[in-house]
């Protein structure tokens, strides 16, 4: 009996450990969009924009007349503001970034459900504002989710991956290393990119870097098999937040675009 007492409580206190860990884990990366604060230090302007009554973002480019049209996930921190206040101009493409429902001033509840409808009525929103325009999609870090999500229910012409994940285990990992094997179906909407990758059918594009010590060069090349025939980029000396800031990378982008 008491072998059997101490089974259950050894037990119990690995469900609620678990548990805990998912929640704090989720409530953190939530936080860094519903909590971001806009940044100070603006390259490129960002234009407001209401993709409908609920959902908000920026643009920037929203007059090019370029054949391709850029819709951006960023990660963590990076709001559609930010995102696009750093990053809008690097291209000549217009260049889309929407706030997921729940955080900032899109409207409703943040989760996985929703973060994912936010990227079906950005996509709807753009083919029916640029129609007849190349859709390239591209995902920075906890944003390669929702990007390679977007590329796997909806037609895209390329998918670029900067710092990608195959699950939310190898993020989560890296601050509570608890999430292995069996113990990541603790982990509740969980962004499977491995998943998303079988249903993608446009060009994809995988860039990591060795200096990047966040999602680093060696679970690039993982991520990169779950792709069929995607092209995988390492570069040498780029770190997490830089990928965008670097002309090696905006100009291989750029190769593999046109």
């Amino acid at each position: 009996m008491e072998l059997s007492s101490l089974i259950i409580k050894v037990l119990m206190w690995t469900f609620i450990i678990y548990f805990i860990s998912n929640f704090v884990m989720q409530l953190i990366s939530y936080s860094f969009y519903k909590g971001a604060k806009k940044i100070e230090e603006v390259t490129y302007l960002p234009i407001e924009i209401s993709f409908n009554e609920r959902l908000s973002g920026y643009g920037y480019n929203l007059d090019s007349a370029s054949d391709k049209i850029i819709l951006f996930f960023g990660g963590s921190k990076y709001i559609s503001y930010n995102s696009v206040a750093k990053y809008g101009g690097v291209f000549s493409d217009p260049f889309l970034a929407a706030d997921y429902y729940g955080s900032q001033k899109s409207i409703g509840k943040m989760n996985l459900k929703t973060m994912e409808q936010t990227a079906v009525d950005l996509y709807d929103w753009t083919v029916e504002t640029y129609p007849s325009r190349k859709i390239v999609v591209i995902g920075h870090s906890y944003g390669s989710g929702m990007a390679a999500y977007l590329a796997s229910v909806r037609r895209c012409d390329a998918l670029i991956l900067l710092a990608a994940y195959r699950d939310l285990s190898d993020l989560y990992n890296k601050i509570i290393p608890i999430f292995w094997g069996p113990a990541k179906l603790f982990i509740t909407n969980n962004i499977e990119i491995s998943k998303f990758a079988k249903n993608v059918n446009c060009k994809s594009f995988i860039i990591g870097s060795t200096a990047d010590k966040t999602l680093g060069a060696d679970l690039q090349r993982k991520v990169s098999t779950y792709f069929t025939g995607s092209d995988l980029k390492i570069f040498d000396s780029i770190k997490h937040e830089n990928y965008l800031l670097s002309e090696q990378v905006i100009s291989y982008i750029k190769m593999c675009l046109n």
